[in-house]
């Protein structure tokens, strides 16, 4: 299957925290070099044992109008830039790209904005003296490489670069027809146990015979094949539908939250990747790559182009037997790339990976904030060598988030596949985050709808994801005001979205005129919080009722809230946590009218996620029961 690769934004507090994770940082260019884009550096030497190594890329505007650009600090325009490096031999591979951000209008923060790729497969060539170019002079650029010590979950033995070195521009047409990037043998080295297909994909031009929208190829959502002879390997799409819109880095100039391929302003470029281990024929492997052909009734289309960079690589065998990966913490996280969902006080998402060479098919995790209570989560799934999942971990409610004060959130790998986990280096990860804005008093949400309500709706959630406010079918320009009352202490989150991806107002597109959004406090005039209106997609605003201000008790769960339904309201399909509690019990389901639905018997120290799919549950309001001799738990689900 497709994997992207996840941004590691845990850095930071990975280094800082995790004691196992010792680390080399090497630092390339810097903002005092603002023209030098191209230099030999001294990287670690090939004795240095790394598990895994990461580049953080740093952007910051000129501090003043600079004579790289005569009207704006950071570079008008969106450009392509580059991060390759060039062997002893002239060979040139770019491990990474990114593409500028509009700078009209943008800030990006006086310490600069912060990207992290993973480049581990790219170790081998990031020895020694290492001849390195990157970006481009319309921003200042900080680049590091931070090398952390341990042992790779498989040697990494050949990287190929299947059709051409570095990043190469293809015409559409050429590629259509298969005059480039046709049928190719690559020999596999000898004790290649696994083989991965990397490409890098970004599309460009605005070409087509009468100038109608979908210009080729920035505004053309492709197909994408890998071939082996007759044999289809894989079909993907690199179309960023909404990755463009949800850009923490905004607002910016320019067109920047529409939709486009494989690349948005103002970020990096996704890598896709796959296993290909399966398609080797004896010492080697035939790959042919394939595109959606041109319109036949618009072949100007095929004047367009793409910027492609395809690698293979070869891996010896598994140097873990049992070794699973905490990859990456999604939330919480107060990374600058997590900025437009967070802060957050609803369920932690993660990212797994399996590092060993049988299939991954359970986890036993334990997560917590650091003073708080642990809770505990079986993982359940199917995963290869070096495939990732994201796992949302669930909680009782937003009492999770109470602890010391110090904000940490640790997620631990206890057991990979009912065993433990025997490379303890990756199985522990922690994050910093920000608490949610806290309100005490009652307070009212304000909106006010441009020319196209057609495009908006908000939803206001608890933290077990329950509905408590949608509002949709609205009017044109009109104001909107709903109180929050006769809630309960809690964490909810707000979101507002946009299907026409350009907010309340744009610049691009006058003709919606303009919308805002606040929220106020209930008796008098006060804004408590102003939302700006050139936002993209959505809002998302997380915030908390009362409940978890610093000085109160932590909190621990009560014996009644020992179980977890989720999600709630269901389908008829949800799954009942118990790790709160100990021993046999039965768990029955009765209806409003107090027909028994289902019963069973659950074991909650074996099975504490228990998944029921009933196909007997009406629509409505059902009662569950669980008990024991000692313990008896009711709780109320609805099913939509």
């Amino acid at each position: 299957m497709a994997k992207y690769f996840f941004l590691l934004i845990f850095f930071l507090t990975f280094i800082s925290k995790n004691t196992n994770a010792q680390s080399d940082t090497i630092q390339t260019f810097s903002y005092k070099d603002s023209t030098k884009r191209s230099g030999v550096f001294r990287f670690p030497s090939k004795k240095e044992n790394y598990r895994k190594v990461l580049m953080l890329y740093t952007l910051k505007c000129y501090p003043k109008v600079s004579k790289y650009d005569n009207k704006y600090p950071c570079g008008e325009w969106d450009y392509l830039t580059y991060t390759i490096i060039t062997d002893s031999i002239g060979n040139q591979i770019e491990i990474a790209r990114y593409i500028t951000p509009y700078g009209i209008n943008l800030s990006l923060g006086p310490n600069g904005f912060t990207w992290i790729y993973d480049v581990t497969d790219y170790l081998p060539y990031l020895r020694d003296s290492v001849k390195l170019s990157a970006g481009n002079t319309q921003e200042l650029l900080d680049l590091k490489f931070v090398f952390v010590k341990g042992t790779l979950p498989a040697e990494i033995l050949k990287v190929n670069q299947i059709w051409d070195n570095g990043a190469k521009s293809y015409s559409y047409s050429d590629l259509s027809n298969d005059k480039k990037l046709n049928s190719k043998s690559v020999k596999i080295e000898n004790n290649t146990k696994s083989i991965k297909f990397r490409s890098r994909i970004t599309g460009h031009g605005h070409n087509s015979n009468d100038g109608s929208y979908p210009h080729c190829c920035e505004w053309k959502n492709n197909k994408h094949f890998l071939f082996s002879g007759n044999k289809k390997i894989k079909e993907w799409q690199i179309w960023q539908t909404l990755d463009c819109a949800d850009n923490p880095v905004f607002p910016q100039g320019g067109t920047w939250p529409y939709a486009r391929e494989g690349w948005c302003p103002g970020d990096r470029v996704k890598d896709t990747e796959f296993d290909i281990t399966n398609y080797k024929n004896n010492d080697s492997i035939n790959l042919d790559y394939r595109i959606t052909p041109v319109p036949s009734e618009n072949i100007g289309m095929g004047n367009g182009n793409y910027v492609m960079a395809m690698h293979l690589i070869q891996y010896g065998k598994t140097n873990f037997t049992n070794d699973a990966e905490v990859y990456d913490i999604l939330s919480p996280n107060s990374a600058q790339i997590f900025s437009k969902f967070s802060p957050s006080c609803e369920e932690p998402k993660i990212v797994i990976r399996n590092n060993s060479s049988d299939t991954m098919t359970s986890l036993d995790i334990e997560y917590n904030i650091s003073g708080g209570y642990t809770m505990k989560y079986k993982w359940k799934g199917k995963l290869g060598f070096l495939q990732t999942d994201n796992v949302q971990l669930p909680i009782f409610d937003a009492g999770f988030y109470r602890g010391d004060g110090k904000n940490t959130f640790s997620v631990k790998i206890i057991n990979r596949n009912g065993v433990k986990d025997n490379y303890e280096e990756n199985n522990i990860l922690t994050s910093k985050f920000k608490m949610p804005d806290i309100y005490k008093d009652k307070i009212y949400i304000e909106f006010k709808t441009n020319n196209n309500p057609n495009e908006n709706k908000y939803i206001l959630k608890d933290s077990r994801d329950s509905i408590i406010l949608i509002k949709e079918n609205l009017t044109a320009n009109k104001v909107y005001r709903d109180t929050l009352k006769n809630i309960k202490s809690g964490c909810y989150t707000f979101e507002l979205t946009d299907e026409g991806t350009d907010g309340l107002s744009f610049w691009a597109n006058a003709s919606q005129g303009a919308g805002y959004l606040r929220f106020r406090k209930a008796t008098g005039t006060t804004v408590l919080k102003n939302f700006g209106s050139d936002f993209g997609y959505r809002i998302y605003y997380s915030f908390i009722i009362d409940s978890l201000q610093k000085g109160i008790e932590p909190f621990y769960p009560e014996p009644e809230n020992g179980i977890l339904i989720y999600p709630n309201p269901s389908n008829g399909n949800f799954t009942l946590t118990t790790s709160g509690i100990s021993g046999y019990y039965t768990l029955q389901i009765y209806n409003t009218i107090g027909e028994k639905i289902y019963e069973s018997e659950i074991n909650t120290d074996v099975e504490t996620d228990k998944t029921i799919n009933s196909g007997e549950m009406s629509s409505g309001l059902h009662i569950l029961k669980l008990y024991n001799g000692n313990n008896r738990f009711v709780k109320k689900i609805i099913i939509e």
